[in-house]
């Protein structure tokens, strides 16, 4: 089966996941040299990576202060003030702006450059990568040097006034000054990939998919639940979500589930068509020793992201036939695990659904399938999640209160499970 992979994050890749989303476009700023003296130029990184399959203009603004904390004055050049880009479909980039402090500037740390951008396409467009990050390219228009070059630039994520649109960056001047600064210095934009560079993309990730299959699907392979769980909870808090012990094991068990007994136990599991899996591919073509990688650890390191969006969707299939209430049809699960990924991407405020529906739901249903080790007792987590059900329920309201029932009901059909098969609670 031919492999139709997302588009590469290679935002991330330079940045190391730093980005601010503004919904079609994610942005990150960096400074380098973060430290400079009087007259030295500063160049301000500005990394831009296109989400939709649309032609965009995206104008770049930037503002240099005039004073110092204490009030002296600054006097910082700029090129230019206002940049406007014409981005292709898919396309990332980098803007590179130099500026430079001319005395009477006094020497000082956190002297801030704040960055303004701005972009419009024709139409909203189709979203060709994934909100939260993707795998890494194995492609780009640059040469390797160079993308080394912009990974040592110091990436911010400071947001000014609540405002995603207007990011702030800092440098420090140092008490030297350089005799004559430059006289001929302008800003520059690089294409660092386009989707010009897809196909071979799509090509290298092909090439690895019997290597991608035995790792996923291959014999004697510890199960990933302990990965999951152990970087769960601070993901997910990170975000706004923080999570009960048992709501923690849960998702970690219904993401565990998708990459170790789905592709086994489910009837018409297509292994290639998972999002997990093609991103798989993806990270191994752009660097094949990752093959030798701990399985769990290529999951939650590269590809976290991809997992959650297709245990979303799995949380949905096993949860179906145990509930009374319409999960929906299937292109509606999957624009709602479109919607938990917009969530963990940091484009949306988080949900209390997001947490249970499907996940926990799912982790409850498929519990004893999923255990760290088999002296593991399943009552654990359906006890804990009882708790956190009580504690949650008071703040419930709306769609959420409905959520809680599905909980209860999956609880005491997975409680009367354990007790006809003589399991005891601890």
């Amino acid at each position: 089966m031919q492999l139709q992979p997302l588009f590469p994050d290679v935002l991330g890749t330079i940045t190391g996941g730093t980005r601010i989303g503004l919904d079609r476009l994610q942005v990150a700023v960096g400074v380098f040299p973060p430290v400079a003296f009087i007259n030295q130029p500063v160049e301000i990184a500005i990394v831009l990576q296109n989400m939709v399959d649309q032609n965009m203009q995206v104008r770049v603004a930037i503002r240099v202060p005039d004073e110092d904390r204490k009030g002296n004055p600054v006097v910082i050049e700029v090129p230019r003030t206002q940049v406007q880009i014409g981005m292709n479909p898919g396309e990332v980039g980098v803007l590179r702006m130099p500026i430079i402090a001319h005395p009477p500037t006094r020497p000082g740390p956190r002297f801030p450059v704040r960055v303004a951008v701005r972009y419009r396409t024709p139409k909203p467009g189709k979203y060709v990568r994934p909100p939260a990050g993707g795998a890494p390219p194995s492609v780009l228009a640059v040469s390797p040097f160079h993308l080394q070059a912009l990974r040592e630039i110091r990436f911010d994520a400071h947001t000014w006034n609540k405002s995603a649109e207007i990011i702030t960056t800092y440098f420090d001047i140092a008490p030297k000054r350089i005799p004559r600064p430059p006289t001929n210095f302008k800003h520059s934009y690089l294409t660092l990939w386009t989707p010009d560079q897809m196909a071979k993309e799509a090509e290298l990730a092909q090439a690895q998919v019997e290597t991608a299959r035995n790792i996923a699907v291959g014999l004697m392979h510890p199960s990933a639940y302990w990965n999951f769980l152990d970087v769960t909870p601070e993901l997910f808090a990170q975000r706004g979500m923080p999570l009960h012990p048992g709501e923690a094991k849960a998702i970690a068990k219904m993401m565990a589930y998708t990459v170790d007994e789905a592709p086994s136990l489910e009837p018409n599991y297509q292994l290639e068509r998972t999002r997990w899996f093609q991103g798989l591919c993806q990270v191994l073509a752009q660097d094949p020793e990752r093959a030798h990688v701990d399985r769990g650890e290529l999951f939650t390191e590269f590809l976290y992201e991809a997992v959650l969006h297709d245990a979303v969707i799995m949380g949905f299939h096993v949860v179906k036939h145990r509930v009374q209430e319409d999960l929906g049809t299937m292109a509606e699960q999957v624009q709602y695990a479109n919607r938990v990924l917009t969530w963990f991407g940091g484009y949306s405020e988080p949900d209390l659904n997001y947490i249970y529906l499907p996940l926990v739901l799912g982790g409850v249903a498929i519990n004893r399938l999923v255990q760290m080790d088999r002296h593991e007792n399943p009552w654990v987590m359906l006890n804990e999640l009882n708790e956190a059900r009580r504690g949650r329920i008071r703040l419930a309201h709306g769609e959420t209160v409905v959520v809680f029932d599905m909980l209860s009901e999956l609880l005491a059909q997975e409680q009367q499970k354990l007790r006809e098969q003589r399991i005891s609670p601890p």
